[in-house]
């Protein structure tokens, strides 16, 4: 509960984070602990083997992810292929069989096209939560202000309080090494996917090969190379992850991984029902077909008008004809 009290206070409880913020403060206060007992008080190596546990709790979470990346690599092409098709194509009743023909290619896989999101939207809290940790070091180690003897707070003689900043220093070794590790975990990974110029967002995913990478190197060096250690050692580690998960599914039985992402689906939707991708298509293709029967019904309306109108007219001109034709013959008698 004290340390609840700290987290508070030094973190603003992160929210509705709270209770994941608890959770890793107490792992890395039990790293240090585990250290210290080993005679070793450092803090940036309690950061690196925290983020190596974090990494390790998220393993679960990051295999899916990587399963359905793979399947999604397999059929990429055939995506690829109904996208060009129907490329200039951007008439509704297109765009609904554009889509009807994708979602067999997602249940021929057995995967969707929010397949990959929700690994994504799982880590972004425990990422955050994480954050909030390393952030507050100090106040979930209370230990090592008794500790200050030892000089905890260095790391290969650099303080973790300080920023780099943008000045030549050796704090900037940090930085680049996040630079370094961040390039090479995104480019790994880019290696699981197969687009083309023509698939959506291939732009944008190479162009975030060079800006994260960029991105984490500014922020490591406005920030304490605590954080900045922690963001290193994470993308070294993912890096890693994704060497391994590569070679993995290189020598890997993809017809069987499929077959059981297929057969995974299939209970899944029978369980659950369609999925939120399907109902949003299906409910496209009933306002299509509403907006069908209601031009149908305008048409056969005017139509039946119009038949009225000829037959009024005709009738109306039989009649007139009927008359005339009868005041000429009584004019002749």
């Amino acid at each position: 509960m004290m340390l609840l009290a700290q987290a508070q206070q030094s973190t603003g409880n992160g929210g509705i984070l709270a209770p994941f913020v608890i959770i890793f403060g107490w792992i890395i206060r039990a790293i240090y602990d585990g250290l210290a007992a080993m005679g070793i008080y450092n803090v940036g190596l309690c950061i690196i083997l925290f983020t190596l546990v974090s990494k390790l709790i998220l393993l679960p979470v990051t295999m899916k992810q990587q399963r359905s990346m793979k399947i999604n690599q397999h059929m990429q092409p055939e995506i690829n292929k109904i996208t060009k098709k129907y490329r200039n194509k951007r008439d509704q009743a297109s765009m609904m069989k554009q889509q009807e023909e994708m979602q067999k290619v997602y249940a021929k896989y057995g995967s969707s096209p929010t397949g990959g999101c929700l690994p994504t939207l799982i880590q972004f809290p425990i990422i955050m939560a994480l954050y909030y940790v390393i952030r507050g070091v100090n106040t979930y180690i209370p230990q090592i202000a008794r500790d200050v003897q030892f000089k905890p707070n260095l790391f290969l003689g650099m303080d973790l309080n300080s920023a780099p900043g943008f000045r030549l220093t050796p704090l900037l070794i940090i930085p680049v090494l996040s630079f370094i590790f961040q390039f090479l975990s995104a480019k790994t990974s880019m290696s699981t996917t197969q687009m083309d110029d023509s698939t959506p967002g291939a732009g944008m995913t190479k162009s975030m090969m060079y800006t994260m990478p960029l991105m984490s190197f500014v922020m490591c060096i406005s920030l304490p190379i605590g954080i900045g250690l922690y963001w290193s050692a994470s993308a070294l580690f993912q890096y890693i992850q994704q060497v391994a998960f590569n070679y993995h599914y290189d020598h890997a039985d993809m017809d069987k991984i499929i077959e059981k992402s297929r057969e995974k689906a299939a209970k899944k939707k029978k369980k659950k029902g369609p999925s939120l991708y399907e109902k949003m298509l299906g409910m496209q293709a009933e306002q299509q077909g509403q907006q069908g029967a209601d031009s149908n019904i305008k048409k056969s309306a005017n139509l039946k008008s119009t038949q009225n109108i000829e037959y009024s007219g005709n009738s109306k001109g039989g009649i007139a004809s009927k008359a005339n034709a009868l005041n000429k013959n009584k004019g002749g008698k």
